[in-house]
Formats: structure tokens, C-alpha cells, sequence
């Protein structure tokens, strides 16, 4: 399986589509819709509503984030948006600022 790297340094805006898993370790802004999972990392920063199967963040985000199975936010993340999803994971250490429905 691949998976796509927007790596540290590159500032993507716009619309993000994609069939595979994506890794962000750069800047994303507007909108992301994959059929797989989605990881940012830590010095990650994404400005994007994110619709996917899963979420896992270490980095820092504000939009909505929608996932069809789970959203994890790991200690040292920052979240500003609202959440939803059928499981939903915050770690101790992680800031987050938003409403969360499970569904």
C-alpha cells in the first residue's frame, strides 16, 4: 500500500483527494477527502475540514474532521474544530477545543 508524504517545508492549499494513506509533516490548507487514513504529524499544521476513514494527530489542526472509523488526538496535539466519529480518542496532554459527536 502507498502512501503519501506532504513533507516539512511544503505548504500545500487547496482540495486534497486520494485512495491511499496520507502523512503530513508539512502545511496544508482547505479541504481533505481520502478513503484511507490521514497522520499528522508533530510540526504538522493543517487549516482543512478532513473527511476520512481514520484520523491520528500529533501536530496541530483546526477545522472540522469527520472519520468513518476513529480520531485519535495524541498528548502534545492541538485541535480546534468539531469531531465526529464512532470512536473517539483524546490523550492526557493533547488541547483540544470543539464539540465531538459520536455517530
Amino acid at each position: 500500500m502507498a502512501t503519501g508524504v506532504i513533507a516539512k517545508g511544503l505548504f500545500i492549499r487547496g482540495e486534497l483527494r486520494g485512495v491511499e494513506d496520507l502523512v503530513v509533516e508539512g502545511e496544508v490548507e482547505g479541504t481533505i477527502h481520502m478513503e484511507k487514513s490521514i497522520t499528522i504529524e508533530a510540526g504538522g499544521r493543517i487549516k482543512a475540514d478532513i473527511e476520512t476513514e481514520n484520523i491520528t494527530i500529533f501536530g496541530e489542526i483546526v477545522g472540522d474532521l469527520n472519520a468513518r472509523e476513529k480520531i485519535t488526538v495524541h498528548a502534545g496535539a492541538r485541535v480546534v474544530g468539531d469531531l465526529q466519529a464512532p470512536r473517539v480518542e483524546i490523550e492526557d496532554g493533547a488541547y483540544y477545543k470543539g464539540k465531538i459527536e459520536m455517530v
